[in-house]
């Protein structure tokens, strides 16, 4: 076969993994990785992953990366803005990040699906005596998994025995990408990826993206956020989450994940859910019963001091621990750890009311337009480069809400009378009734890649 390229790039049985995610613009040929302007960042990948994507970064990693400074290999980090691509290249990008102790960002706007995402999980740092996870998502940023297919660009029949060529290629990648994920993190019975995160990265396929899109996510698959307002809830609200969610995140997913507002009265005033124990300096100390309470034990110790929080606790629910588990004030110095801020928020909370955009590109005004008619430049980009300008009429629809989702069209027609026609319905995106991915460029209102021709079509009002 030669060629293992399985993403954007047709193999030659015209079968290609489409690993693209919406609202994001194309490389036109690789991967740009150079050297970040961004404090958060050493390194910037931007763009389609492709075959000598890793040649590239080795180059001038061995330039820019500083190693492990004594500690840990915490500093080496790159930020990520990517559709995804080629599987193959990828995995090689992966488990560069792994072995070497490089840490991943998804800034604030940045993208990052398909095989960037597998990528971003094997964000880490390094080194002799410190060794822990280094991924960090913005909450203006959007992380977005989906299982790689293959899909045939013609009508034409295969041969079965190229499919199944084709098949075993993409059976090894997978392959490598289980082995990925089933590293361990650091200190820690977890792993890279959870084994309930590859299951619903197995379940959504195409456009339908699981997006990290919620406090629960982030928290159950050890993603840190950053970008996080400063934290506003009263103590005791904070208190009850982090004993919440410490016992939660440990599991799973919550069907109904916990929610103090659906409480009779508000949980600052219900001392059978969180009573103030002691407090000590600028440090409350908080007794948290949790809603799995009931036949068995489920409850903690919450110290809230500012921004930090400790506790202890044991969940019999579900047989997890908090710390070194049940625990009172006094022993609670030797039996409290550490519990990430992220947890004092309700798990339920999406993080666009965080700041974020999560799933969605930057918004259009919410005012509704209906059949609008005004005069537009429309131009098509050939995947060859060859571009095509001609003035042309839009009639525009957006913003209307149809069975509870946002639809929109543009329909422009062309001096010579032919038309071309984007839509919206939901989070699907098509032009002229085929899978399209859009995109902002400089210059124009809106573009539109189109996933079946590759050509690009980009209007401007």
């Amino acid at each position: 076969m030669g060629n293992r390229r399985l993403s954007y790039v047709l193999l030659s049985i015209s079968l290609t993994w489409l690993t693209a995610g919406p609202y994001f613009e194309p490389a036109a040929f690789a991967a740009t990785i150079t050297k970040s302007s961004k404090d958060l960042c050493v390194l910037a990948l931007e763009g389609e992953i492709v075959p000598g994507d890793l040649s590239r970064l080795v180059d001038i990693a061995a330039r820019e990366f500083s190693g492990v400074d004594g500690e840990s290999s915490a500093r080496d980090t790159i930020c990520l803005n990517s559709p995804g691509g080629d599987v193959t290249e990828g995995v090689k990008l992966a488990e560069f990040f792994y072995k070497n102790g490089v840490g991943t960002v998804i800034d604030d706007g940045a993208e990052c699906y398909s095989m960037c995402a597998i990528m971003f999980m094997m964000g880490i740092a390094q080194g002799p005596e410190v060794t822990f996870l280094n991924r960090k998502l913005h909450v203006n940023g959007t992380l977005g998994f989906h299982r790689p297919y293959l899909l045939s660009s013609t009508e034409s029949l295969v041969s079965t025995k190229a499919l199944a060529v084709a098949h075993d290629i993409a059976l090894e990648d997978m392959s490598k990408i289980m082995v990925l994920a089933n590293n361990l993190v650091p200190w820690s019975n977890s792993t890279m990826m959870r084994p309930d995160l590859i299951q619903e990265m197995l379940k959504h396929i195409g456009n339908d993206f699981f997006y990290i899109d919620t406090v629960e996510k982030a928290g159950r698959f050890e993603v840190e956020l950053i970008g996080l307002p400063k934290h506003t809830a009263p103590a005791e609200e904070r208190a009850y989450y982090a004993c919440e969610n410490s016992f939660h995140w440990q599991i799973g997913l919550m069907k109904d994940p916990a929610d103090a507002s659906k409480f009779k009265k508000p949980v600052t005033q219900d001392e059978s859910v969180v009573k103030l124990l002691k407090t000590e300096g600028q440090a409350r100390y908080f007794s948290v019963t949790s809603m799995d309470a009931g036949y068995s034990e489920a409850g903690c110790v919450i110290a809230v001091d500012g921004d930090s929080l400790q506790g202890c606790g044991y969940n019999g629910m579900y047989n997890v621990l908090l710390g070194q588990g049940t625990c009172t004030v006094e022993d609670f110095a030797n039996r409290s750890w550490y519990i990430p801020p992220l947890a004092s928020y309700r798990p339920g909370l999406r993080l666009e009311e965080l700041g974020g955009t999560a799933t969605e590109p930057k918004a259009d005004p919410d005012k509704s337009v209906v059949g609008a008619r005004v005069p537009a430049t429309c131009t098509v980009f050939s995947r060859e480069g060859v571009k095509e300008v001609e003035r042309c009429a839009a009639t525009i629809t957006m913003n209307v809400v149809v069975d509870n989702q946002r639809t929109d069209r543009y329909e422009f027609v062309w001096p010579t009378g032919n038309k071309t026609v984007l839509a919206r319905d939901g989070d699907l995106f098509s032009i002229n009734g085929k899978p399209s991915i859009p995109y902002t460029e400089d210059g124009y209102t809106l573009c539109a890649l189109n996933s079946e021709t590759r050509n690009r079509f980009c209007f401007k009002l």
